[in-house]
This record gives structure tokens, sequence and C-alpha cells, in this order.
């Protein structure tokens, strides 16, 4: 990955975890989040700002995450 992308993880206290080659199952867990996420809301909906898109992004995590 560039430096820049990591020094960001770095300062947003991300840790770094790549998936390995023709390991799929690696992905999985974060697939099943963001396949959801467009459908139901990126490709469905126009956002007019980013405080609208992050109001939308913070609904639709905690309705994810309850059902």
């Amino acid at each position: 990955m560039s430096e820049d992308f990591q020094n960001e993880f770095a300062f947003l206290g991300i840790e770094s975890s790549p998936a390995f080659v023709r390991e799929p199952e690696g992905n999985g867990c974060i697939e099943c989040f963001f396949r959801p996420l467009k459908e139901q809301l990126l490709w469905a909906h126009h956002f007019q700002s980013l405080p609208e898109l992050v109001r939308a992004l913070e609904e639709f995590r905690a309705l994810y995450n309850q059902h």
C-alpha cells in the first residue's frame, strides 16, 4: 500500500489486515456489509451534502447492527 495510505491508517489508529491471494473468505465479513450498504443506501439515494451522507451512514450502521 502507498505510504500516504499507511500514514492515514496510523493517524486513525487503524491496523491494516490485508487479504491473502486465493483466500476470498478473508474478505467475506466486510463484503457482507458492503453489498447491502451499496445496494440499499449508496446506489439508491442521492445525497445533497456530506453531512447528509454521514447521517445516512450512521443510520444505516445502526440498522445493520440491530437487524
